[in-house]
């Protein structure tokens, strides 16, 4: 007997240590009015409880503001369409009369396009419809139609395609000057095939001129963005945020071939250029100077003894009989000013260069052999010559 109460005291003095601890631990953890249940305990309403259902807690009530982006997409969106493309491709060999090859149509790509008349009229890249025999446009409300190129120019990646119809939802262009780096933009197209899709972002860059020949890079510097495009959003639109149109969408940066935030826009204010050039004389024509050039490198600042404060675009090379080897332009100068406008980027120069007309005559201050000199240039139409072709998307 002696032996078994010494045994019950520890035993009870355990029990009564235990409860405290688990009273401790629940209010502990109930300060928001909630009790701690262990996760291997069933409620008593869920196992074989009253049966009744679990009342939560819901709002079915439609946004009262939904957003300036959700606006803008319902704005832009109707305007956007796809453009499926084939191209006939030739098959079959024969020996004889009548058993020869067979011409069928074949898919070629995929891409999306905006409409920016009511008649029918819409602006794509030439990179989308390049080679196609056939062009299906689905408008956002599904009807399929025939679409007809009514012009194309491979140096600014521009094409305009004609279907007919009336009363159609063109969208509202607006004015890419104003863009500023860091505002909300939305690019819509269909990428991949899975149909007209909405992705949001911001201006990453403007003025960026680095783009391969025929994917808009020729023709002025360019909207960056992070807004997802992929595959098929060629054509497609870039919106700000009130639903105006400010870019064609043209190509990405990617090691994969899909989306990593590193999108590209031709400006509005360009496509409107050459669109109307092309609904007017069927052609575009390019103003010229002859000239490629790049940034100042470091190293060929220390190579070349170039001061800090010169900064601008090297001229690499000058194309014979170019109104830049007229204006004695050479190789080595560094442009530092345009039209009395510095120029700090490529961008900078090339847009000036190509929004300029035929016959304008354009200012330069160039730094050479130490010394800076101005020098004028009178822009001519650029030779015919052949851009290379990008792939689809």
């Amino acid at each position: 007997m002696k032996r078994i109460l010494p045994a019950t005291i520890i035993i009870l003095m355990a029990f009564g240590a235990g409860m405290y601890i688990s009273y401790r631990f629940q209010n502990h953890n109930n300060t928001a009015g909630y009790v701690y249940q262990p996760s291997n305990v069933i409620p008593a309403s869920i196992n074989g409880g009253s049966g009744q259902p679990l009342q939560l807690k819901t709002d079915s009530a439609p946004l009262s503001d939904p957003g300036s982006l959700a606006r803008a997409a319902a704005k832009i969106e109707p305007s956007v369409v796809t453009i499926n493309t084939l191209t006939r491709a030739y098959t079959g060999y024969g020996d004889f009369p009548g058993m020869g090859g067979q011409t069928q149509q074949v898919p070629l790509g995929t891409g999306s396009g905006v409409i920016i008349s009511p008649n029918g009229y819409i602006v794509t890249n030439n990179h989308v419809i390049n080679g196609a025999s056939r062009i299906e446009v689905t408008l956002s409300n599904g009807h399929t139609l025939t679409g007809t190129v009514v012009g194309a120019d491979p140096l600014s990646d521009i094409a305009v395609v004609h279907v007919n119809a009336a009363n159609l939802p063109a969208a509202t262009l607006g004015d890419s000057q104003t863009l500023q780096v860091g505002q909300w933009v939305i690019a819509v197209g269909d990428p991949l095939r899975v149909g007209i899709t909405v992705t949001a972002g911001i201006v990453s860059a403007i003025h960026k001129s680095n783009l391969p020949p025929g994917q808009g890079g020729e023709l002025s510097s360019n909207i960056q963005t992070d807004a997802a495009i992929n595959p098929g959003n060629s054509g497609g639109a870039l919106a700000d945020s009130e639903g105006r149109l400010i870019g064609i969408n043209t190509a990405i940066s990617s090691p994969n071939g899909g989306n990593v935030g590193i999108g590209y826009a031709i400006p509005i204010d360009s496509v409107r250029s050459v669109v109307q050039q092309l609904l007017t004389t069927g052609k575009v024509v390019h103003p010229w100077l002859g000239i490629e050039f790049t940034g100042v490198s470091p190293m060929y600042r220390q190579q070349n003894n170039v001061p800090d404060g010169i900064n601008g675009m090297v001229v690499a090379q000058v194309a014979q009989g170019s109104p830049a080897e007229q204006a004695g332009l050479q190789a080595g100068d560094i442009i530092t000013q345009v039209n009395n406008a510095p120029v700090n980027t490529p961008g900078d120069l090339q847009s000036i260069i190509l929004r300029g007309k035929i016959g304008e005559t354009i200012s330069f201050q160039i730094w050479r052999n130490g010394s800076l000199m101005n020098m004028q240039a009178t822009l001519s139409q650029r030779p015919a010559d052949t851009v290379p072709q990008p792939p689809l998307g």
